[in-house]
């Protein structure tokens, strides 16, 4: 079981939320063109910070996870404008996770295969689309709800021990994978360079995948 490590310092985040919003106010055009995709992700601390010694990171407090989401919008806002300029079709969506909202982001893409990539990248869900999280935001949003699943490959938690440089990895992910075979999990079949895999799908929650 995680342990929950408590976050501290609500106006120090409040204020590196606004330097998040400045730092993605705007489209990086070379980069975007180049890749078809750009995202803005909650990328400040402590909730881009990887999780050691099994805790977990504490999601935002209310006050907090309003700025978070206001500044979701506005960065929105700032991508449609410049996106427009293009003139041709594109994908631009807010994610809103829900309770996960620290994995909240924008992501926009241009070209055929990128968009249908994102349009299809998660499960439908048959959640109510009632979220107080996307209450915070402008009524002119359009809203789908999809699962907000982790996802485990079977391929990579069967990777042999000597490809670890801690044998409490190893462990570990042989552990995992045996709940993960117990639990009545989602399990799906697919295929890639190295052959047969399956993919589990542990339900975390939801995400509000919006737009204009």
């Amino acid at each position: 079981m995680n342990r929950i490590k408590k976050i501290r310092g609500h106006r120090k985040i409040q204020k590196r939320i606004q330097n998040w919003i400045e730092q993605n106010g705007t489209i990086n055009i070379s980069d975007f063109l180049a890749n078809k995709y750009c995202y803005a992700h909650v990328s400040f601390a402590p909730y881009c910070n990887i999780s050691i010694n099994n805790n977990s990171i504490a999601e935002p407090t209310a006050k907090t996870r309003k700025h978070i989401i206001l500044g979701l919008q506005e960065i929105y806002n700032n991508w449609r404008i410049e996106l427009d300029k293009f003139n041709q079709p594109y994908f631009l969506k807010i994610y809103l996770f829900e309770p996960r909202i620290s994995k909240s982001q924008v992501i926009c893409a241009i070209g055929k295969e990128k968009i249908e990539y994102y349009e299809k990248f998660f499960r439908p869900a048959y959640y109510k689309n009632d979220s107080n999280f996307q209450k915070i935001l402008s009524a002119d949003f359009k809203w789908k709800t999809h699962s907000d699943d982790d996802i485990y490959s079977e391929q990579e938690l069967l990777t042999p021990e000597s490809y670890y440089h801690i044998v409490e990895d190893y462990n570990y992910c042989k552990k995992l994978l045996k709940k993960l075979q117990k639990k009545n999990y989602t399990k799906v079949k697919t295929e890639n360079e190295y052959g047969e895999d399956y993919l589990y799908y542990v339900p975390k929650g939801k995400v509000l995948i919006g737009g204009k």
